[in-house]
């Protein structure tokens, strides 16, 4: 016994009509051909299943057993449909996202909240960690997706850039920079500087800034992200140089943040292990992402400012 689904899509819309005419409407088929597949059908199950009783087509017991089996078939593709739907919707997607401590806070960590907020299904299993670490748990399988500065530095890995951020010097509060607007090599001459290690994608491009000018920067202090240097200018150690994304847009004392002039800035993105498909899922939070994230000047740059990166209203 071979049945096949075009037979059964007949039977079930007779039983559910009552007519072979009204079924050819709802399959959008001849009554001829109706008539064809429920015959078909009839001689593949070996009985009878609708009988003429007074010019109406009547079920035999024995349809009466088979509708109930097609019925719950197709209770299964409509649940196999409804997955379907939530799975476009982004809403069965589980994503294990890594963020450096940089973006751990502010407007990219918010924009992936939003995107959430916005697809109620999504399970998200956010972690930090650093940029080596992130890369070995994706070349790993440990994690489908990490937000982190570009280049990477391994062809293993897929990466989609998302928005730029502007380099920043972050200064104390009772350090009063010397021009309101923007701040140059030759004003951090001297000064106590905390660096971010050179391993990473802001030194060099600091390195370069400095030596462009002639300027030999002092570091008094290394460190590994952007959180624990800003922390240090808080306290008042020195002055540091960090992307805008990685100032805090809340809380503690005020800081003044001035771009570079000549300014620099580190290219933002999404990657994924190349070794694995793309889920559709991280292409949708990119584009999220690039239309959320807008990350906007200091106002009144002359005082000090509180938040350098403002996430849209």
């Amino acid at each position: 016994m071979a049945l096949k689904l075009r037979q059964i899509e007949a039977f079930r819309a007779v039983m559910r009509e009552g007519s072979m005419v009204r079924a050819s409407t709802v399959l959008a088929i001849t009554q001829p051909a109706v008539s064809y597949l429920i015959g078909s059908l009839e001689s593949a199950v070996g009985f009878a299943l609708f009988r003429r009783e007074k010019g109406k087509l009547v079920p035999t017991p024995e349809a009466h057993q088979l509708i109930d089996e097609v019925d719950r078939l197709y209770e299964g593709v409509d649940e196999v449909e409804a997955v379907a739907r939530l799975i476009a919707n982004h809403q069965r997607a589980v994503l294990r996202i890594l963020l450096t401590p940089a973006l751990s806070t502010g407007a990219c960590v918010q924009a992936i909240g939003r995107y959430a907020a916005l697809h109620p299904g999504i399970r998200l299993d956010i972690d930090t960690a650093h940029r080596a670490t992130i890369l070995r748990r994706l070349l790993s399988g440990h994690a489908d997706l990490a937000v982190l500065s570009l280049p990477v530095e391994t062809d293993r890995i897929v990466a989609t850039s998302v928005f730029e951020s502007d380099l920043v010097c972050v200064l104390p509060a009772h350090h009063e920079p010397p021009r309101p607007d923007t701040i140059a090599p030759d004003d951090l001459a001297g000064c106590p500087l905390i660096g971010l290690k050179p391993s990473g994608v802001i030194r060099p491009i600091v390195d370069r800034w400095f030596s462009a000018a002639g300027v030999k920067p002092r570091f008094d202090i290394e460190v590994r992200d952007a959180w624990t240097a800003i922390e240090l200018v808080r306290g008042g150690v020195g002055a540091a140089i960090v992307g805008r994304i990685s100032v805090p847009p809340f809380g503690g004392e005020p800081l003044h943040v001035l771009p570079l002039a000549p300014a620099e800035r580190i290219e933002i993105g999404i990657v994924s292990p190349a070794s694995l498909p793309v889920h559709r899922t991280v292409g949708a939070l990119a584009d999220f992402l690039r239309a959320q994230i807008q990350l906007k000047p200091c106002a009144g740059s002359s005082s000090t400012c509180r938040k350098a990166a403002a996430p849209p209203g």
